[in-house]
């Protein structure tokens, strides 16, 4: 007989559960940035299902790579069209915002 293999959204749940004290010691930001990248992971489950890989630890960061690639290059463009179609006040404006909005992001992480 063959052997049978783990179905990867099973090995996808084993990892989870692998790291449930890694997110219990995490802050509760944190905690939801962590939930977040699961998500993300869940749903490109049939990437992980065409890699069929021995490690779906891989396959999941990977498919949270990607995205948070791609968000990155939403962010990027956005950015760009601001400056592009703002005066250059409203784009002052913006970039100030933005960077306050990150410094109050990073502040509270590292609290």
């Amino acid at each position: 007989m063959g052997r049978t293999v783990t179905p990867y959204s099973r090995q996808m749940q084993q990892v989870e559960s692998g790291l449930l004290e890694f997110r219990r010691g995490l802050r509760k930001p944190d905690q939801e940035v962590f939930d977040d990248l699961i998500r993300i992971a869940k749903l490109q489950v049939q990437a992980g299902v065409m890699a069929s890989g021995p490690y779906p630890i891989d396959t999941m960061l990977l498919t949270m790579m990607i995205d948070l690639r791609k968000e990155l290059h939403r962010l990027k463009k956005e950015i760009i069209t601001l400056k592009e179609n703002g005066t250059k006040t409203n784009s002052i404006e913006s970039e100030s915002r933005i960077q306050s909005e990150f410094e109050s992001k990073s502040a509270a992480n590292h609290t």
